[in-house]
């Protein structure tokens, strides 16, 4: 994607539709993290804030969702996308509680690992 000088839309628009339409042909697939805002500027030929400023418009339409590794194509799927369900208090208690198990038989493997060294 390069800027259409004779293009009425503002760069950062033409920019998100080419990314848009990208993501909806598969050539993004769902999940599949974008590149940087600075790859992307190298690639399209764009400031990086027009960058930032064309992801800023598809993350408000739901085309795509970042972390803090970076944005993604929108998928479902993903426990890190927008639309993923909230972990319920019963899920959150049984992950507690593996936490809780796991702590202590790591615990134990320590003791078992510093008696041996003493030894």
């Amino acid at each position: 994607m390069t800027r259409a000088e004779n293009d009425p839309r503002a760069p950062f628009e033409q920019l998100a539709d080419d990314l848009r339409e990208r993501i909806k042909s598969g050539a993004i697939a769902p999940g599949e993290k974008l590149p940087s805002v600075r790859k992307l500027a190298e690639e399209s030929g764009f400031v990086p804030v027009t960058v930032q400023k064309s992801l800023s418009l598809l993350r408000s339409e739901g085309w795509i969702f970042t972390t803090g590794r970076g944005s993604f194509a929108y998928d479902p799927e993903s426990p890190y996308s927008p639309t993923a369900s909230p972990v319920t208090a019963e899920q959150f208690a049984e992950l507690k509680a593996q936490v809780s198990e796991l702590s202590k038989r790591l615990q134990a493997l320590e003791e078992q690992q510093a008696d041996r060294a003493d030894s």
